[in-house]
């Protein structure tokens, strides 16, 4: 999936008012109450921002989820211009053209619906969605 103008069409997303660290994407998937569900360790890559607390992302509901291999998203690398910028993992779009397409082809998608992108090291999560997380900080198990 190709989102051909990312910087126009997304926009940083704070998931939680505490959230100021970079994550890594640490499991995601179904949970047996049907909920989708991200758990988010820490990456400690910032060395003044060293949280000890994982995060979890549950949806309800979601539409549709998509996990990709960071390097096969060339959108994300950004222009010497755009990578300046301080990294972060969590952008939101009403716009996007994944959105946007999956909108044309699935009539039943409502139009508030959401695309939000978590971007971690390896992996990036597309989640299309009529409604927002519930945000947890969890204990983190060694």
């Amino acid at each position: 999936m190709l989102e051909n103008h990312f910087w126009d069409n997304f926009r940083k997303w704070i998931p939680h008012p505490q959230v100021n660290e970079l994550y890594d994407i640490a499991a995601s998937g179904i949970s047996d109450d049907g909920g989708f569900t991200i758990l988010l360790h820490p990456d400690h890559s910032q060395e003044t921002k060293h949280v000890k607390l994982g995060l979890r992302l549950t949806w309800d509901s979601i539409i549709s989820y998509t996990v990709t291999d960071e390097s096969y998203r060339p959108e994300l690398w950004g222009t010497e211009e755009e990578s300046n910028k301080e990294p972060w993992n969590f952008y939101i779009s009403e716009t996007s053209d994944h959105l946007t397409s999956f909108r044309k082809e699935n009539y039943l998608v409502s139009e508030n619906a959401h695309h939000f992108l978590i971007g971690g090291y390896n992996l990036i999560l597309d989640i299309l969605s009529d409604e927002f997380p519930t945000v947890e900080f969890v204990e983190l198990f060694s």
